[in-house]
Order: structure tokens, then C-alpha cells, then sequence
């Protein structure tokens, strides 16, 4: 985004430096299955979904480039069509990140914009007036300007240098941890051997930290989903099952069967639930339980589980850590080195899935580019 905003403008040359041979590899990752470009929530409830910076820093960056001028850029410049999902999350209409990379790395070229794949970053230091880049394949560059998007430490098979270049430089880097990720669940074999890999649909999660509800899908490790992603810690947590009837609809429901059945089977019968959630009730309910109705409509409004350590970084959706907010202005740039500028996800920030992270990230990129043309003399 911020080289999208800075390319064509006269006298500014931009290069695009990537470690990797391909760009974009986060994006496709993450768009997968369907990629949520944003979310449909007033501003000051979006900006409240960011932990890290200051909840001024987050509001004024939605301010200057929030939802609405980021489905513009996509509509108007990449020329690809958005719409509104029933969960209020924006997607690009094909579902998929790769026309939208296609598209924007189109208009990066078309802008005059030099793309530089295999192009790790090694060092960085100031020489007079000018910045030096020095990479991985011994190549050197010049610049007035840097702009930093190293990235978190998510989906990384090897830990990124960048952070031990950083912290040797006098930079303050939080050590990155796992954000967005599943969560270990202690299983019966039995209920694995059942629900592994199942949904279990139109449930309500909660916690401590409050309540989300959407859908659970259930793996051998234990339990992956956004209301894990947007709530989950160790510790104590809870599932209803049937959110949308409260406690005393079930038991109504319920004891209206004439037949002489078993409480089980007639939550079976009459409530609607998922496969995966019947095998829950039936394999981590003891028989006791299940023979009491009271007993198991409790069970059924209000799971008790237990999460366990959050996945790996590396399987992980986002991260936590990065380069603390300390280290830059509201312009986000480094306050040590005059002229270099850092975004995106190697700041130590983390937001819930749903279009938050990519937001944050564009918001940023704009924020980036406009910081630069101001530093320039040049209108943003």
C-alpha cells in the first residue's frame, strides 16, 4: 500500500524489496479459503479490536484510511468487486488472494514501481545523507527513504533476522509469540475417533475475557476457530451449545416428549445439534449426567472446557511481539534513525481475524507513504 501511494509521483523512484523469490506469500496464506479484506463495524468499535499502541494511534490511523478507502483502492484501482458477508466481514467477490496480488502487483508495475525478489535484508545504516541497505546476496542500495515491513513471526519455518539486526541496533523487540491460533484441548480417544475434524456449528464460546460467537472446528490437538481466535488463553472456558434457546426453552422442549426416551436422546431429537456436538455431550458427559435431564441441559448451555498452550508460531494465524511503539512516532517513524519508517505486523500490535489484520496493515502502508511525501515537502 504505501508503495501503491508513493509510485507515479514525480521526482520519487520506488523500490520493492522481498525476501522471498514471490511477493505476497502472508497475503495468499491468509486468503486461502476466502479472504476477509475488512469488517463492517462503527470506527470506534473497530479500532478498539487492536491491543498495542494507544487507542488514539489506532483511531486516527482508521480516520485517515479506514474501510471505506481501502475497498475503494481495491474497487476503483485494482478494479475488482468487494461485497458485505452475513457475518459483516467485507471479501474481494472471487474469494481469493491470488487476483488480488495479481492485480495490485499490475498496478505496482504500471506505476513504475521495481520489484527486487530474493532480497533478505542484512544490515541498514545511515552514511551522510543518504541510507545504505545491504542484502543477502551482497547487493547494496541507496535511498532517502526506508520503509520497513519485515513482518511478525507467524508462518515462519526458521525465525526472521530482522529482530537480533533490530535489537543490535538499540531497537527495543518484544519476543514474538503465537496470536489467532488454536488452542490444545485434552480429548477422549472415542470423541476424536468421532468428531475429529468436525464443526461444531452455531455454538457461543466464552471465557474471561468475554463471549464470540461462530463455529469451532475440532482437531486432534484440540480446537481451532475464531471465537478461539478472538478470545482464546489458558485456562477455563465454556461452550453453549444452543445459544439461540435459554436454559428453561430447552427443559420446556425437552420434557414436552411423551415418549418414555432418555434425556440424550431427546436433545437428539429435538434441538437440532451438530454431529460434533452430540459427541461431545455423549462422549465427555459421564453416564450419570446424561441420565439427568436438568443435568444435561446445563451441560448443553454451558460445556465446561479446559484450554491448554496455544500452537506454535509457526502454525499460528498471526503474532504477538515485534518492535515496540516506543521505538516510533506518530508518523511510525524510528525515532533513532531520521528517515527510516517501520509497519505492518513486525510492530508489536495484534488484532482478531476477520479483516483486522490486513486493515491494520493497509492503514499503515498509507499512513507510511503520506509520513514520507510530508518528510518530502511533497503533498500527501
Amino acid at each position: 500500500m504505501a508503495a501503491a501511494r508513493l509510485s507515479g509521483r514525480p521526482g520519487i523512484r520506488v523500490d520493492l524489496f522481498e525476501r522471498r523469490a514471490g511477493f505476497g506469500r502472508k497475503l495468499l496464506v491468509a486468503g486461502s479459503s476466502g479472504l476477509n479484506i475488512s469488517h463492517d463495524l462503527p470506527a470506534e468499535e473497530f479500532a478498539s479490536h487492536y491491543a498495542g499502541g494507544t487507542p488514539a494511534f489506532w483511531s486516527g490511523l482508521l480516520a485517515d484510511f479506514g474501510p471505506p478507502e481501502w475497498i475503494a483502492f481495491i474497487e476503483n484501482e485494482l478494479g475488482l468487486e468487494t461485497f458485505r458477508g452475513t457475518s459483516r466481514r467485507y471479501f474481494v467477490r472471487e474469494m481469493k488472494a491470488s487476483g488480488l496480488l495479481a492485480a495490485w502487483r499490475k498496478r505496482l508495475e504500471a506505476g513504475g514501481v521495481r520489484l527486487h525478489g530474493n532480497s533478505e535484508l542484512k544490515d541498514f545504516r545511515r552514511e551522510g545523507g543518504s541510507l545504505r541497505l545491504s542484502f543477502g546476496d551482497g547487493r547494496e542500495c541507496e535511498a532517502d527513504r526506508v520503509l520497513f515491513a519485515l513482518g511478525g513471526g507467524s508462518w515462519e519455518d526458521v525465525p526472521p533476522f530482522w529482530p537480533d539486526l533490530f535489537r543490535a541496533k538499540g531497537f527495543e523487540v518484544e519476543p514474538f509469540a503465537s496470536a489467532n491460533a488454536g488452542h490444545a484441548v485434552e480429548w477422549s480417544p472415542a470423541f476424536l475417533a468421532e468428531a475429529e475434524g468436525k464443526p461444531l456449528k452455531k455454538i457461543r464460546f466464552g471465557n474471561r475475557r468475554g463471549e464470540k460467537d461462530g463455529e469451532l472446528v475440532v482437531t486432534r490437538y484440540g480446537l481451532e476457530g475464531t471465537p478461539v481466535y478472538f478470545l482464546g488463553e489458558p485456562g477455563d472456558a465454556w461452550i453453549d451449545l444452543k445459544p439461540d434457546l435459554t436454559e428453561a426453552a430447552i427443559l420446556a422442549r425437552l420434557e414436552a416428549v411423551k415418549e418414555n426416551f432418555a434425556p440424550i436422546r431427546r436433545v437428539k431429537l429435538k434441538l437440532d445439534l451438530c454431529e460434533a456436538s452430540l459427541a461431545l455431550l455423549f462422549h465427555h458427559v459421564s453416564e450419570a449426567e446424561r441420565r439427568d435431564l436438568r443435568t444435561l441441559v446445563a451441560r448443553v448451555k454451558r460445556f465446561p472446557i479446559r484450554l491448554g498452550s496455544a500452537r506454535p508460531l509457526a502454525e499460528a494465524i498471526s503474532s504477538t511481539g515485534g518492535l515496540a511503539f516506543s521505538e516510533l512516532d506518530d508518523s511510525l517513524e524510528l525515532r533513532k534513525i531520521p528517515g527510516t519508517y517501520a509497519g505492518g505486523e513486525m510492530i508489536a500490535w495484534h488484532a482478531p481475524t476477520g479483516g483486522f489484520l490486513i486493515q491494520a496493515a493497509v492503514s499503515m502502508g498509507a499512513r507510511l507513504a503520506d509520513s514520507v511525501l510530508r518528510s518530502s515537502g511533497k503533498p500527501a
